[in-house]
This record gives C-alpha cells, sequence and structure tokens, in this order.
C-alpha cells in the first residue's frame, strides 16, 4: 500500500513462523486479495501473536471528519442501483459528504470491488466504504476492519462476511405476501421467473414463492419456473414460453419490475391483455412501475430506510448506530406491497 514503510527482518521472523515467503506475510498485511484464504488466516493470527502494527494508511487517519463517502456499486445503468444511488446522495448531502463513486468487476456473477480500489480508498482517506449490490472479498474486509474504515454493504449478491454489516430487503416475506395477494384474488396457476440463481436477493425471492404456493396446497409445477435473470430482455423470452404452453399459467411472478414489464410486453405481443387474461406482479416499484399500462403491482423497496441504515453504521456517532436493530451485523428493512392495476381475479 503506498505509504507503508515495513521492517523486512519483521516480516521475515512472521514468514519463518507461518512457513511461508515474505512477499505473501506483506501481502496479507497489505490486504491483497491473491493469497489463499488458510494462509491468510495462518499469517494474521502470527501477526496478532507477534503485535505487529497492521497498516497506518491516510484513510485511518482521515476518516474521522472526513467529507468523503467511498461507495462501490455493482452497475450504474440500472433503474434499482440509479434509486439506491440517489437515496445515497441524497442522505449523504444531508450529512456533509462528498462521494467517491466507483463501479464493481464482475467475475462469474459475483461483483466485486476491483483490487485497486482499495488502494485509492485507503491513500485518499475517507469517512467509509458503502457498497450497493456487490460483495467485498475475505481480504477487503480483513483491511477494511484492520485499518478502521466502517464498511457497510447495502443488498449483497452473496451471504457476506459476519464481520461487514450488510442491509437487506425483507426479500422471503415480500415476496410471499405478493404470491399470497394473487393467491386472494383466486389464481391457482401460478408461475415465476426467477432472477439470477445465483444471487442471494433471486434466491430469497424465490423461497418466499414457494412458501406461499406450498402454505395454500398449490402446486410447483417445474415447467412454471423458468430464470430471466433481473433484465428485461430474458423475462420478455421467459414470459412468451409460459404463455405457449397448452396450459398457461393465469399469473406470473416476477423477481423485479424490469422483468415485469418484459413480461406484460410479451403478453401483448401475443395478443393478450394484462391483467384480464394473466395477472403480473414485479419487484422493486421502480418509477416506470407506476408508469407502465397496467400500471404494475410489485414491492416497494424502502430505499430511505435502508440507505439510513447503512449510513448510521458509518459516519454517524456510536450511539446512533446502536439504536439500528441488527443481528450479527445484519440489518433487514421490512418492504411494502403495492397493489395496482396489473393484477385481477383469474377469468377461467
Amino acid at each position: 500500500m503506498t505509504g507503508h514503510v515495513r521492517s523486512p527482518v519483521k516480516l521475515a521472523v512472521i514468514a519463518r513462523e507461518v512457513g511461508v515467503s515474505v512477499s505473501t506475510v506483506s501481502k496479507v498485511v497489505n490486504g491483497r486479495a491473491d493469497v489463499a484464504a488458510d494462509t491468510r488466516s495462518r499469517v494474521r493470527a502470527a501477526l496478532r501473536r507477534n503485535a505487529y502494527p497492521m497498516p497506518s494508511s491516510p484513510a485511518r487517519s482521515a476518516k474521522v471528519g472526513s467529507a468523503l463517502l467511498d461507495v462501490v456499486i455493482h452497475e450504474l445503468d440500472s433503474a434499482w442501483s440509479s434509486t439506491l444511488l440517489s437515496g445515497v446522495d441524497r442522505a449523504a448531502a444531508e450529512r456533509g459528504l462528498n462521494l467517491v463513486v466507483s463501479t464493481a468487476q464482475i467475475d462469474q456473477s459475483r461483483p466485486t470491488p476491483p483490487r485497486r480500489w482499495l488502494d485509492q480508498v485507503a491513500a485518499r482517506g475517507t469517512s467509509g466504504v458503502l457498497g450497493i449490490m456487490v460483495d467485498f472479498t475475505e481480504a477487503q474486509v480483513d483491511y477494511l476492519r484492520d485499518t478502521e474504515i466502517p464498511s457497510v454493504v447495502i443488498d449483497p449478491a452473496t451471504e457476506q462476511d459476519r464481520a461487514l454489516t450488510t442491509v437487506h430487503l425483507s426479500n422471503r416475506d415480500s415476496e410471499y405476501r405478493l404470491t399470497e395477494h394473487l393467491i386472494e384474488l383466486g389464481h391457482k396457476d401460478i408461475a415465476v421467473v426467477i432472477g439470477n440463481p445465483s444471487s442471494l436477493p433471486a434466491q430469497e425471492r424465490l423461497d418466499g414463492f414457494r412458501a406461499a404456493m406450498r402454505a395454500a396446497g398449490l402446486p410447483l409445477r417445474p415447467e412454471w419456473c423458468r430464470e430471466g435473470a433481473f433484465h428485461r430482455p430474458a423475462a420478455q423470452r421467459a414470459m412468451t414460453d409460459l404463455l405457449s404452453l397448452p396450459n398457461p399459467p393465469t399469473a406470473v411472478v416476477f423477481a423485479s419490475d424490469k422483468g415485469a414489464l418484459g413480461g406484460i410486453a410479451a403478453a401483448g405481443l401475443l395478443g393478450l391483455r394484462v391483467p384480464e387474461d394473466v395477472s403480473v406482479t414485479g419487484f422493486d416499484d421502480i418509477p416506470d412501475a407506476g408508469d407502465s399500462v397496467p400500471a404494475l403491482t410489485t414491492v416497494r423497496q424502502p430505499v430511505e430506510a435502508m440507505v439510513e441504515a447503512a449510513l448510521r453504521r458509518i459516519v454517524d456517532p456510536p450511539g446512533a448506530r446502536e439504536a439500528v436493530p441488527s443481528n450479527s451485523g445484519r440489518i433487514v428493512c421490512e418492504a411494502e406491497l403495492v397493489i395496482r392495476g396489473s393484477t385481477a381475479p383469474p377469468r377461467r
């Protein structure tokens, strides 16, 4: 890390004790990701036993009173990402903070900050780090903790290190209530178009759908469970396939609003009407959801509550942080069911 001064003799002592090279110890000290997890754990234990001073970075010394908040986000060109980022910008401005925004790199559908990003964060000084729909590697979590840089992730793609605070939506309960709404309307033939199956939010929403169907004693037909990612083109293709089946569903639950809007378009291209011929639900309540024809029944994510919960943990006084309900660093915010015109009782 730029600006760090290490003692070669001390590193050599640690290296001999653990049975690794000096360069490996140096990588662990500086938060590099290219060290095996087991090796990193043994090196860190030896560093603690020998009271080796962990990095003293500009970020560590400047974080108190710093006017910067580092934000790393999955992508900038999606409606949900933009909504969250806008919420962060407003809340940060109220606290006198300026945002430094970076985008993640995608590795096998797992968005993680690039290696150089951590160097840049440490070099410029920051109040804290906020991830949006990203994952931090174990090495990155270790470094942020050792340098005492507060860090939180909103809506992570996978379960994160327990040492890292994460803010989640009540995905499972929300999808349960949304599916239950369709069942109460009289729907029994309900299909689902899931998001990316490796994504934690998508898994939780699918779990909620399945739980509601089981509770009502309704069948979970394999042909009625389609993968449509969180994007409109894939979801539109999935909807076309579902509605072209000999026995099509009367309602379709989508993992996102973008997918649901693609589903409405697919129904129209097949000469079907929403909700008269098929009911459609989304998730997120992006701006286009209320403006679509018909307006979309969906789940409204509590953007303000999620952002506030994250920023309290990063920049507010300790008393304010403790007021945030959490469980082992996991904060869950409740969502709101929004009933609009895209759902109605089935005709058949």
